[in-house]
């Protein structure tokens, strides 16, 4: 099984007055984690109880506050013995931010509770009830160090910037397994049953099984698409241009769909883990919410499946180049810390991070080998400051020159970021 690294994040939790939320895609492993979780629990001699919350068996015991204890009790001897009380898609309780909310007022120091849910939007509905009381994890597919370490059997460290001759040591020895891996990884993506299948018809059936499901079920059936052709035509236009800017009234137009409508299901793409919106960067907020956004989207997979385009090339592809360094940058860093920035004349830097004590890291996908430090970098720094590190992500140039740091894409996800002691 491919081991997933939240999973540290997750325990270090355990065992605290916080409701933990572990949210995600469907398909993405959130239940293997939770019951991996479980037996780790468990064999520390802890009382686990699980349940899945849209088993027919246990909406009655869900249903409210009263026949959850009920259940505990009898079964488990609450509230005189302690558990970790698992629920497994939560969002499909009624009303489910409230139970959450009574039955951890009433017995947090006899109970912790771990929950899944697959819908941001529905998630977040509930959020007002566990206020101070939760804690959330976003369970994104399985990373391209992920991939690698269960490819190879090993579980490689991420460098730090100022371990720069460790990091172009390990790049000599495994660039040719790195690259292999790549080419696997960004043709299917990162669905944990994708990645696991052997066979290349497998490989598709499998993500189309997934992504069918995921979409035309979990989505237009449950979020009530009405328009579904206009919604299904939106996705297939959003994945043909990650990387770009998206302008309202062009789509709507696209795609036959009202702006306000638009709105709506560019917030359902969102909110199911399907694309991410990334805002300019500026210092003034309104600014940075009123111009228009960078598309991208959080599973190539899904892109290679709607354009029917699995075999993935990277040179003249920097897109999807752009969209996995945006996906690694992801694996450390919250979508609200990462932006990009333009100027009027069109000049643009692809990511501009927000490190932590209000430090900046430029980021440039330049996927050749014959590169220079972009011209607004410098002009950027000057306007604005607080730059730590600048970036240059090349196709397999590894090297340093005074502040600027060039890595090859297939690199990047072994890298500490968050290193400040260059």
């Amino acid at each position: 099984m491919i081991q997933r690294e939240i999973l540290q994040k997750i325990e270090s939790w355990l065992n605290k007055e916080k409701i933990l939320i572990i949210k995600g895609a469907r398909q993405v492993g959130k239940t293997y984690l939770l019951k991996e979780i479980k037996a780790r629990l468990e064999k520390s001699g802890n009382k686990v109880v699980y349940l899945l919350a849209d088993e027919i068996d246990n909406k009655s015991i869900l249903k409210n506050l009263a026949n959850l204890e009920l259940y505990l009790k009898q079964y488990f001897n609450f509230p005189n013995d302690f558990i970790y009380l698992i629920i497994d898609e939560f969002q499909t309780i009624e009303n489910p931010g409230l139970l959450l909310k009574n039955i951890f007022d009433k017995y947090k120091n006899k109970i912790q509770l771990i929950v899944s849910g697959s819908s941001a939007l529905e998630i977040n509905k509930n959020s007002e009830y566990l206020t101070g009381r939760a804690i959330h994890f976003n369970i994104d597919r399985i990373n391209f160090k992920e991939y690698f370490d269960f490819c190879e059997g090993v579980n490689v460290k991420r460098y730090n910037f100022s371990n720069f001759k460790e990091l172009k040591v390990f790049f000599e020895t495994f660039q040719h397994k790195l690259e292999l891996s790549m080419g696997e990884y960004l043709s299917y993506g990162g669905y944990p049953e994708v990645l696991t299948t052997q066979g290349v018809e497998e490989k598709e059936m499998v993500l189309k099984s997934i992504i069918k499901t995921y979409i035309d079920k979990d989505i237009i059936n449950q979020l009530k698409i009405e328009n579904t052709v206009g919604f299904n035509n939106l996705i297939k236009v959003l994945v043909g241009q990650i990387g770009q800017m998206i302008n309202s009234q062009e789509l709507s137009n696209t795609t036959n769909i009202s702006i306000n409508t638009l709105k709506k299901y560019l917030e359902i793409l969102v909110g199911t883990y399907i694309i991410d919106l990334v805002t300019p960067y500026f210092r003034n907020i309104r600014s940075e919410i009123s111009k228009m956004p960078k598309v991208y989207v959080l599973d190539i997979g899904i892109r290679n499946y709607l354009l029917r385009s699995f075999n993935v090339s990277l040179d003249g592809q920097g897109g999807i180049v752009e969209n996995f360094v945006y996906n690694t940058l992801l694996t450390q860093y919250a979508k609200e810390y990462i932006h990009f920035y333009r100027t009027s004349g069109g000049a643009e830097i692809d990511f501009v991070i927000e490190d932590k004590n209000n430090q900046l890291i430029l980021c440039e996908v330049k996927y050749r080998n014959k590169i220079s430090v972009p011209v607004i970098m410098n002009n950027f720094e000057k306007r604005y400051g607080g730059v730590a590190k600048k970036l240059i992500i090349t196709k397999n140039v590894l090297k340093k020159e005074a502040d600027v740091y060039f890595v090859p894409v297939v690199l990047l996800p072994f890298v500490d970021f968050r290193d400040k002691q260059d």
